[in-house]
Formats: structure tokens, sequence, C-alpha cells
């Protein structure tokens, strides 16, 4: 089911930040490696990494009884540097354009690295299926749609996605990935370090930013998930298969 734009702006995230906002294709577990499991946080890399491209996926599970508490949060712009790591600031480019939604990241990396911005594309996918329901933010870099700020290095390639996929009744998994070009010259052990430590921070805050009690209790109508926040009248809508 396609979310209109106005649902579209409240699940917009980062970088947020891999893929293309599609399912898996069978066997692609295969092409990656685990390279941390701590905190239950698995942070994973391509086995066989493109030239220019870095690329990371984390997984973590969380409690999610209230599922449109991670809707609330995302709708957050402000709250963004309280989970997403590295970025400082987030903006969208404009909040009632139909279609898939526009924003302007920008990070505070570590010295002596150029600090980056991106500007991108998000759109919104819920899919229902027999066994699990997911909804996939998947981003695309459109670093033409804003001129270049001279204070960051804009990204000049990324493609991203931040997928949700119930597996328990008040349990999901959130997966969170990243594929990038970040421009410029990052020593390699510097650029391992950063990958590995994006996913985990990311997750690790999410987790606990989502609880916090004014993103508790909300409705989204657009929206078919589960919370307390949903009137009763809606609770046995059958969905789409």
């Amino acid at each position: 089911m396609r979310i209109s734009a106005r649902r579209l702006s409240l699940l917009l995230l980062l970088p947020l930040l891999a893929g293309a906002g599609t399912p898996p294709a069978e066997g692609e577990e295969r092409q990656w490696r685990l390279i941390s499991d701590r905190n239950g946080i698995q942070v994973y890399r391509p086995r066989a990494p493109a030239a220019r491209l870095r690329a990371f996926r984390g997984v973590t599970r969380l409690p999610a009884g209230d599922e449109y508490a991670l809707v609330a949060l995302l709708e957050d712009y402000a709250a963004y540097p309280d989970w997403l790591h590295f970025v400082d600031g987030a903006r969208p480019l404009e909040r009632d354009r139909p279609g898939p939604r526009r924003l302007r990241l920008t990070t505070l990396m570590p010295w002596p690295l150029r600090n980056r911005d991106a500007v991108l594309e998000a759109r919104v996918t819920q899919i229902h299926e027999t066994s699990h329901q997911q909804v996939v933010v998947s981003l695309r870099n459109r670093p033409a749609l804003l001129p270049p700020d001279p204070d960051y290095l804009r990204l000049p390639a990324l493609t991203g996605e931040l997928r949700f996929r119930r597996v328990a009744p008040d349990e999901l998994e959130v997966r969170y990935e990243l594929s990038l070009d970040p421009g410029g010259d990052i020593p390699d052990w510097l650029t391992n370090l950063l990958l590995r430590e994006a996913p985990h921070f990311t997750l690790e805050r999410l987790r606990r930013v989502v609880t916090r009690a004014r993103y508790q209790g909300h409705y989204y109508p657009g929206l078919d998930l589960r919370g307390p926040g949903r009137p009763p009248s809606t609770q046995n809508v059958t969905k789409p298969q």
C-alpha cells in the first residue's frame, strides 16, 4: 500500500540511512559478514564491497506494543540528532509536496574530517503479508536539488533504508542500512571505525529515545499499525493481502 505524502512526512528518517526499499532477494544474507554483535545489536559489512561505495547493515529488536511511537519519533525532526549517529540537523525541503518527501541532512564528523551534507528523497511503503508486516523507508540521493553549501562536503552517492518488521506480538526487528560514497579522502581505518559505530549507536539510541513519554499514545490514520492510541473502531479492519 503506497502511503500519502502527508503520511510520508511522518515516517521520514535518515539516513538515516541502503537497499532500494524492496524485500531482500533470496540468499542476500550470504553477501554480508558480521563484524560486531554487542548489546543486542548486530552490525554487518558487505563481503565484497564496491571500489568507492561504503556500506553497513545494523539489526536489532525492540519491544513495540505501540508502533505509532516510532512514527511520532520520526515526525520529530528536531530530535533526529538524539538518535541518528553523526547527524546534527534534519530539515524537510517542503512539507506539503505530493509524492516522495525531500530532506536535507547535515553531519558533524570527527576531526579531521570535513562535515558532510546530503539531500535525500524518501519513499515509504507498508507491506502486508500473512506472516508479518513491514514498514520500509527507502532513501535516494538527490544532490542537485539544493546548491552546494561551502561549509559542507555533499555526499556524491547514497542509498539507504530503515525497515521495521514485526517478529512477535510485541516485538519489532529494526534493520538500518546505508550504502554511500563519502567523498573526499578518508583513511581506511577511520572508515571502518565509522561504519561500525554508525549503525550500532543509531540503533542503541533509537531503542532508548522511542520510549520517551511524548511519543506514546499517538494515532496516524494513514498507517495500519498497532498501538493504544488507535481507535477501537479500526481494530478489526481487514488488512490487504
